[in-house]
């Protein structure tokens, strides 16, 4: 049910936030585009630091604050985390975008590793590395993609979890719409903060990042198991 529903929300959410969508002006207009596109869909863990272990897996949805041509936008997207071996876990995301003006639909994805340095426990934090990668592409409109490197540390106190972290994201975008304009890249510092509530198997938590001086913020819901 949920992955019927996803597609259905985040084409709602095109059709009502991007509906006058045109080919910028300018090579500047570009650039600016892109920036705003990159923040927008750049990788946000949206999570603790540590680790789920081998048995734990997180399925949940996922809503990201953002601009698209100066214009607030929510940006959702079905989401997973799967714990491995040796304080390792994997992380993606998928998310679709009508843009009615153009006639087509964008799809974007995100792809994460992480290592748990500390696995936390009782009295000790928690603290990772994680090195992720998106795309997102219009046909016939833009492509970006970026590619990101951070470190957070997370503390468990009881069913909740304050963590913070830095690290810097690659933005790249590419014009498809025939107009000409040179490949944007630039590289972002970045740093985020958030909360994560654990109720039993429910998990909720919020994240606010700043990438560049602009802010974002992400709001996930879903079903978490950790060990």
């Amino acid at each position: 049910m949920k992955k019927r529903l996803i597609p259905v929300a985040v084409a709602f959410v095109g059709a009502s936030s991007v509906a006058h969508a045109a080919p910028p002006a300018s090579q500047a207009a570009f650039n600016n585009l892109m920036d705003e596109f990159g923040v927008l869909t750049e990788y946000r863990a949206v999570a603790a630091a540590a680790p789920l272990g081998i048995v734990g897996f997180d399925i949940s949805v996922e809503g990201t604050s953002g601009k698209f041509q100066g214009n607030s936008v929510v940006l959702p997207k079905l989401k997973f985390q799967k714990g491995l071996v040796a304080g390792l876990d994997i992380a993606g995301y998928y998310t679709s975008i009508g843009i009615p003006t153009t006639g087509v639909t964008g799809t974007g994805y995100g792809a994460a590793l992480s290592y748990a340095i500390w696995k936390g426990g009782i009295a000790s934090p928690a603290w990772n590395v994680r090195g992720s990668y998106t795309s997102y592409e219009v046909p016939g409109y833009l492509k970006a993609t970026t590619t990101g490197l951070d470190t957070s540390i997370s503390k468990g106190l009881g069913p909740i979890s304050p963590y913070a972290g830095i690290g810097f994201v690659q933005l790249n975008g590419s014009d498809l719409s025939g107009s000409g304009f040179s490949d944007y890249g630039k590289t972002r510092s970045r740093y985020f903060y958030g909360l994560a509530f654990d109720l039993t198997a429910f998990n909720l938590t919020v994240e606010a990042d700043n990438t560049g001086g602009t802010n974002s913020y992400s709001l996930k819901m879903g079903f978490r198991i950790g060990d």
